[in-house]
């Protein structure tokens, strides 16, 4: 079993949690190798190795960008269907180890490392063409966006000042401080959608979310009926909001309550495509990067994780 630690997630207070909760999980699992990763390319060549030398079981020890980064290594070695991959929750959101009933923790952290009860789970397929036409392809385990919760990620994860003020309350703080700041100048962005093939037509969009998982950033949940293992994408549009529309939707989310809200639309799909002329913000699993297309697929029961 090979730990794959993110000791500077959540603003650089995962080791220190990790030292602690470490002793549980060992009396747990049992023996295991650590390896700290500082980048997407370090989790990518530890895991490369350990897969030659015959490992399958895998923890993303951090936040949901680390969880992000050991799925899409998995993935991209083909190695999706046959190792196996846990999670402890060391982040400031940890939105992968939410789910409908209580999950089991250790030394209160959030932890999924039942890998006698890993299952199969779907996954977002993701291809784009960056701002300089540039073809790339990601998996988001969790839920992909782009509009407001996109560009909210990027002032997270760089944050101003103010941004960084709020982080000394509380990370619940950080995350609407980076809401305000990103809805001081944000404009909503045109856009054509097509789902599964149909065109939709052209929307100012003011948010899209792709989900598997319903949570996001902290707090907020979206209603949208969609399974880990279902086969379907959970497709979630806000268009032409005002501000003040634009925080009560937020405040909505925090209620899980988003079906029905004035200039909302909801869709279950496999395939959804967004193009514009405009280079925007897509954000998968928390990571943020500047495209002008992106085509969302499901890759149904790619990615075995525990439970």
């Amino acid at each position: 079993m090979l730990v794959l630690l993110n000791s500077r997630a959540s603003y650089g207070r995962a080791g220190d949690l990790w030292r602690r909760v470490r002793p549980g999980i060992e009396s747990r699992l049992g023996d295991f190798a650590t390896v700290d990763v500082a980048s997407p390319g370090g989790v990518v060549e530890s895991i490369g190795a350990a897969l030659e030398d015959g490992e399958r079981a895998f923890i993303a020890a951090g936040g949901d960008g680390t969880v992000n980064s050991v799925a899409n290594a998995l993935l991209r070695a083909d190695a999706g269907g046959d190792a196996v991959m846990g999670a402890v929750g060391l982040g400031s959101s940890n939105d992968f180890h939410k789910r409908t009933s209580p999950g089991e923790r250790v030394g209160g952290v959030p932890v999924r490392i039942d890998f006698r009860n890993a299952r199969a789970q779907d996954v977002i397929r993701i291809e784009f063409e960056d701002a300089g036409g540039e073809r790339g392809l990601r998996f988001a385990v969790m839920n992909a966006s782009l509009g407001i919760t996109a560009e909210a990620n990027a002032s997270f994860n760089e944050p101003s000042g103010f941004v960084r003020g709020a982080r000394r309350l509380s990370m619940d703080a950080a995350i609407v401080a980076s809401v305000i700041e990103t809805l001081v100048t944000f404009r909503d962005i045109p856009c054509r959608l097509r789902i599964d093939g149909s065109d939709e037509g052209t929307f100012s969009v003011s948010n899209l979310g792709v989900i598997k998982n319903p949570h996001f950033a902290g707090t907020f949940c979206y209603d949208t009926p969609v399974e880990p293992d279902d086969g379907r994408l959970g497709v979630n549009l806000c268009e032409r909001l005002t501000r003040f529309q634009a925080l009560a939707t937020l405040a909505a989310l925090r209620r899980r309550r988003f079906s029905g809200r004035p200039k909302t639309r909801s869709w279950t799909a496999a395939r959804v495509s967004v193009e514009s002329e405009n280079a925007f913000a897509l954000e998968t699993d928390g990571e943020v990067a500047k495209v002008r297309s992106v085509e969302f697929e499901v890759a149904p029961h790619a990615l075995r994780c525990c439970v």
